[in-house]
């Protein structure tokens, strides 16, 4: 198999075959304070999946490090699937399989790059990686 597409977006859907995003390909999260919680992570998944690799189960899952490698979510995000042969499928031919996962509520407790990762079948694929970046609150005075 082989990830075509790994992006964060501020919202994706996959609908009979097709990928809509709003706000899609960030890698920067400004946030006013550590920790943040940030209310909706969408990740769009795009893969081909060759003949020899249907009718079979996989499994995925998605991770999210930070730059020490420590593990962010709290549960695991994942699942399996299976991409069938339709008739008339040959040999030499690929399938599309599309994905949107989302992610509700993720804290964010320090600064600098955050790494999610894609694994197919137990093995890492694909990257999206995307900085938390602190910046002063503003203070208001009055006179």
């Amino acid at each position: 198999m082989e990830v075509t597409g790994f992006l964060i977006a501020d919202h994706a859907e996959a609908v009979n075959g097709k990928l809509y995003l709003t706000g899609g390909g960030w890698d920067t999260l400004a946030v006013p304070e550590l920790p943040a919680q940030h209310p909706h992570i969408s990740l769009a998944v795009v893969l081909r999946i060759p003949w020899t690799a249907t009718n079979q189960q996989h499994t995925f899952e998605i991770v999210l490090v930070d730059e020490d490698g420590t593990s962010l979510l709290p549960e695991t995000v994942g699942g399996q699937f299976e991409a069938g042969r339709p008739p008339g499928m040959r040999s030499t031919d690929d399938q599309t399989a599309i994905f949107a996962l989302s992610i509700n509520g993720l804290e964010l407790k320090r600064d600098g790059t955050h790494i999610f990762r894609l694994l197919l079948d137990g093995s890492p694929e694909a990257e999206a990686r995307f900085k938390v970046l602190l910046v002063g609150a503003q203070t208001v005075t009055t006179s």
